[in-house]
């Protein structure tokens, strides 16, 4: 009798040891899971003469592989910084390496963000610590336009992944550039733009498209609707 008790409690304890293996595996792998995939971000910081307002997207690969895409305009451009590397995932501490340079740490946040030391621009002195949001986001991206007229106008159309975005409208004579900014939601092949001034206006969303009523020339002030495309 005591030596099957012994054998059963042997066996019990070979279980649970089992089943804690199994679970510290399952949430091992969970972890790295979750890491995978696209997290948003940004921040303003002063400079040329006013601000910068930098967002940001981190692309996190199934192959360990990682992306940063940063965006901003100064003047009357929108600039764009790249930066690719390798990461690492242990549990909540996230390590980026980007390509040649040292190993910066970071962090898996508890509701699924991440947070790490980001390069906004080539020109940053130094990198600044950002907390980004997993999103999914297929309308963002940069669309752009050659419209022809009695001068050319260069437009450019930023759809940042959080839902933001940043319209430019830039002639090529010495005619002021049109600046405009805010908020966008899809619904379907709806794409509804709030301005920040409050106005809104919608237009349709195609697989790598935007048609929608912007302003064009800044001297006329009236929208008018053109096609952009990425």
């Amino acid at each position: 009798m005591a030596k099957w008790q012994k054998g059963f409690k042997t066996a019990l304890l070979g279980l649970f040891t089992a089943a804690a293996l199994l679970c510290s595996l399952w949430f091992s792998g969970a972890a790295s899971a979750a890491a995978v995939g696209i997290y948003a971000g940004g921040h303003e910081t002063a400079g040329m003469g006013g601000l910068i307002n930098y967002t940001y997207t981190v692309e996190l690969k199934a192959d360990g592989s990682y992306e940063l895409k940063s965006y901003f305009v100064v003047g009357d451009a929108l600039y764009d910084f790249v930066e690719t590397g390798t990461y690492q995932v242990d549990g909540s501490r996230l390590v980026l390496v980007p390509e040649g340079e040292d190993a910066l740490e970071g962090t898996v946040n508890a509701d699924g963000s991440i947070t790490v030391p980001v390069k906004p621009s080539q020109m940053a002195r130094q990198r600044t610590e950002s907390t980004l949001v997993l999103t999914d986001n297929p309308a963002a991206g940069i669309y752009r336009a050659t419209l022809q007229g009695p001068t050319t106008v260069e437009a450019t159309l930023y759809l940042n992944a959080q839902g933001g975005y940043y319209y430019l409208a830039v002639p090529g004579n010495d005619s002021e550039a049109v600046h405009e900014q805010g908020f966008y939601s899809v619904q379907g092949s709806t794409i509804t733009f709030t301005t920040s001034a409050g106005e809104v206006f919608t237009g349709t969303l195609g697989e790598n498209t935007v048609r929608a009523p912007f302003v064009v020339a800044k001297v006329m002030g009236i929208r008018v609707e053109i096609e952009l495309a990425r």
